[in-house]
């Protein structure tokens, strides 16, 4: 049987990948400390766990509707309606297996075959692969270590074609951990609006703030949803990656061809990740502020031992778990790429990091702090071991 050109043109995800081989390497006995992994090492709040409990106890773990179950809808429409005093209801709201669902879903949504949509560097790993995977086009927008890796509206201007459909933000960022501030959505609105681009906002990493604040698409008024579509989901925000529970917030029309594709595809999310949803949404609001306070923490812990190797120079993260690291300088004779110098952190000093290449911006390296802070310690002082 015959691999189609499409499933052929796709590439595996780098990073589930890396952690997957970590996890192969500690199963032979060999104490490897995976810095890859996106999600963090903590247990969901007790009141999420209680209600899973709760909905096995009580039998209520049937199918629900394929888009999620109406209580749900609620639950997230009026959180984000009160957050960002914008008028939500139920039919702004699809819930997915996940955010990477929600993400694939609106690709198909709205996308014809060759369709564009400008994917700024560096980028999380799935967006090309997902856009292609619609039948559309990833134009790769390269941005800028002085911004801290942020497109601008002149980005958009210089590489948009008759053909964009869509532009794909990510703030928080993952990799760089930017945010965008209010003034720079404003011009970036602006000029996507002039030339009739949507906007596919992932915002999973929106409680992770370490410094200044977040704007949400959602802080822009009620018009907001006829050019945007706002992704999210409690993987990050209340720890529970393994639960796989997401959601677009759209206009109408959007969440219900949303909902008629994932009809075809998934049905709906886990029941009992919903109830505990339902349980995150209005009782776990004190889980965030811990996670950042920890976060920054560990940010500190590990800036200041990745300053100290020669060679690497991070990027201090303004939110999310990350840190991004320009290794430019250890390139050459020694270590041909970026993705090379990561196989021989994982071989060597049996610490796995993710290679630049993953995210279209070779000569870096990302490092995730989502980790014991003793664990993360033990980590980079191997990693510069290995590199001295």
């Amino acid at each position: 049987m015959k691999i189609s050109s499409l499933a052929s043109s796709i590439k595996g995800s780098p990073t589930l990948r890396l952690s997957a081989q970590a996890a192969e390497m500690r199963s032979r006995g060999l104490d490897v400390i995976a810095l890859s992994a996106g999600e963090l090492d903590l247990k969901p709040p007790k009141v999420v766990v209680d209600a899973a409990k709760k909905a096995i106890d009580d039998g209520i773990i049937k199918y629900t509707a394929a888009s999620g179950m109406p209580k749900l809808h609620d639950a997230v429409a009026q959180k984000f309606a009160i957050k960002h005093n914008i008028e939500l209801k139920r039919e702004n709201v699809i819930i997915t297996v996940g955010a990477k669902q929600a993400l694939s879903n609106i690709m198909i949504t709205i996308l014809e075959p060759d369709d564009e949509v400008l994917i700024p560097t560096p980028y999380w790993v799935s967006y090309p692969e997902m856009v292609k995977l619609a039948r559309g086009k990833p134009v790769i927008v390269e941005t800028a270590a002085e911004h801290k890796f942020k497109i601008k509206a002149d980005d958009i201007e210089k590489n948009a074609s008759a053909r964009t459909k869509a532009l794909l933000l990510n703030s928080p960022s993952n990799p760089t951990g930017a945010i965008y501030s209010r003034t720079e959505l404003e011009d970036i609105i602006a000029i996507c609006r002039k030339k009739g681009i949507a906007i596919i906002s992932d915002e999973i990493y929106f409680t992770i703030v370490l410094d200044g604040e977040h704007t949400s698409l959602l802080d822009f008024g009620k018009d907001v949803l006829d050019y945007a579509i706002i992704i999210n989901g409690v993987s990050k925000a209340y720890a529970m990656t393994g639960w796989r529970l997401g959601w677009a917030i759209a206009n109408p029309e959007i969440i219900s061809a949303m909902g008629r594709i994932q009809s075809h595809q998934t049905s709906n999310a886990c029941t009992i990740s919903q109830y505990a949803a339902i349980a995150a949404m209005g009782n776990a609001d004190d889980f965030a502020p811990k996670v950042v306070s920890l976060m920054r923490e560990r940010r500190k812990i590990a800036m200041e031992l990745l300053e100290n190797i020669q060679g690497i120079e991070p990027l201090e993260p303004d939110g999310a778990f990350y840190i991004f690291c320009d290794v430019r300088k250890l390139l050459g004779e020694r270590f041909a790429s970026s993705e090379k110098l990561s196989e021989y952190l994982l071989q060597n000093a049996l610490v796995a990091t993710v290679p630049g290449e993953a995210f279209g911006m070779p000569g870096f390296l990302r490092i995730s702090i989502a980790i014991d802070k003793d664990k993360l310690s033990e980590a980079l002082n191997r990693i510069a071991k290995a590199i001295r």
